[in-house]
């Protein structure tokens, strides 16, 4: 794999990991930078622990995350509105969006699918506005939406199929993936039958890979490719 810079977009502190936790591994490892903007943090209900989870619980768990993966640099983009980010002017989450391109200079831009999570949206809808090409700002060699386990219910028919799907073999990187995730404690749930769960990441990657002949995939769908001449 060659050596690039990512940006992804991560509507909470674990979805960038649900999502593409093991290519940034990946990317990593082959020499890459990655950047993960984090769009908001605050306290939130904890199905799992059956309380709620302070601001401070979930920076902590999200740091502790991206230093299992080796990421370089984070950016924590608004806090405390867990459940409300649409109350935050999307112009100016926009603007954050493509100061940081404009800063960070990336390769490629991953932001998250839509889903029947309000937050989930907002990032749809501000990562589409914030990827726009203009003569003014950075444009990354590909912008691609990534899935996780909640785009099961209201992410469908959200990006245009003819774009195509990329497939990437994340065997070698899965178990980085894993260990990340059990750094959420306040997010992961325990045993089958649990969209997030370990056992639930896993089946969607084992699903993937097996459709491009892969042990264990992610799926990146391809919005827009560059191939500058």
């Amino acid at each position: 794999m060659e050596r690039k810079r990512v940006l992804v977009l991560s509507p909470h502190a674990d979805d960038a990991e649900l999502g593409v936790g093991a290519y940034l591994a990946r990317v990593i490892d082959a020499g890459g930078e990655v950047m993960v903007a984090l769009a908001t943090v605050g306290l939130s209900r904890s199905l799992c622990l059956g309380r709620e989870v302070t601001e401070q619980e979930r920076l902590d768990e999200f740091s502790e995350s991206m230093a299992v993966l080796g990421v370089q640099t984070t950016e924590v983009l608004t806090r405390g509105l867990d459940g409300v980010l649409d109350s935050f002017p999307r112009a100016q989450m926009v603007g954050m969006l493509d100061a940081l391109q404009n800063r960070f200079e990336p390769d490629e831009v991953l932001i998250p699918l839509s889903s029947s999570h309000q937050d989930h949206r907002y990032c749809w809808e501000a990562g589409v506005a914030a990827t726009r090409l203009n003569p003014a700002k950075h444009a990354p060699r590909l912008v691609a939406a990534y899935e996780y386990p909640a785009t099961c219910w209201g992410g469908g028919g959200i990006v245009n199929p003819l774009g195509g799907s990329l497939y990437i073999d994340v065997s070698a990187t899965w178990s980085r993936k894993v260990e990340a995730l059990r750094r959420h404690r306040s997010q992961m749930h325990e045993g089958a039958g649990h969209l997030v769960s370990i056992e639930g990441v896993t089946a969607l990657a084992q699903w993937r890979g097996a459709e491009a002949g892969f042990v264990l995939a992610e799926v990146l769908h391809i919005m827009r490719a560059r191939w500058p001449g």
